[in-house]
């Protein structure tokens, strides 16, 4: 009798383990053709008469696209060091949450004077953190108000594609679901004018871009 119940208990988990296998390798396969669906853009800004070509937003809009994205679990950061705000641009997904960092051995405050958010974290020293989370698309201008001469932008958006030129003006956005979308840019003094493009599934569409002083 137990050597007729080892048996069974030992084929009942090998089923199991050969149903976890499958659905393993189902889950793998599905995440692969789901990815292969999306395509990228990628490609590179030129910023006229402008030091670099850095910090440029690029980003996607499309009616197609959810009114609503989870934001992310982790926090963005925006760091002051050296009396200066770092990133000087920072791009994110409306609903994330920033931390402002302190890592100057000064005094620093955190305010925001615009429309589209307007709050102030107060004075805080070397090692403080404090943190505020976005909940509407637009421009937000940071500053400092000890030291007058620091200033940062972060630029909430409504779909996570979006990408942030390197200083060579180079971008790239992953992921993105096939169809034909609006481009746009952000520069705090640059612009480019709005253009149509359609990524089909799988391609890899690149384009360049050229900004110049806005009027």
């Amino acid at each position: 009798m137990k050597t007729k119940k080892m048996k069974k208990d030992l084929i009942r988990s090998l089923l199991i383990v050969g149903g976890l296998v499958l659905m393993f390798a189902f889950s793998s396969q599905a995440s692969v053709d789901q990815k292969g669906e999306t395509g990228t853009l990628s490609g590179k800004a030129k910023v006229f008469r402008a030091r670099h070509s850095g910090n440029v937003v690029v980003y996607l809009e499309s009616k197609s696209l959810k009114k609503e994205y989870p934001p992310p679990d982790k926090h963005s950061e925006l760091d002051q060091k050296n009396l200066v705000f770092i990133p000087r641009v920072l791009p994110i997904l409306k609903g994330t949450t920033v931390d402002f960092r302190n890592s100057d051995d000064v005094q620093h405050n955190i305010f925001a004077p615009g429309k589209v958010e307007k709050f102030n974290l107060g004075t805080w020293g070397l090692g403080g953190v404090r943190d505020y989370t976005f909940n509407k698309p637009g421009e937000v201008i940071i500053l400092c108000n000890v030291h007058s001469e620091m200033v940062a932008y972060i630029i909430i958006l409504e779909s996570p594609y979006f990408a942030k030129t390197d200083k060579d003006g180079n971008f790239r956005i992953e992921n993105i679901p096939p169809g034909t979308y609006i481009l746009k840019t952000w520069h705090e003094k640059m612009k480019f004018p709005s253009q149509e493009v359609t990524i089909a599934e799988e391609e890899v569409k690149e384009i360049n871009l050229e900004l110049k002083k806005r009027k």
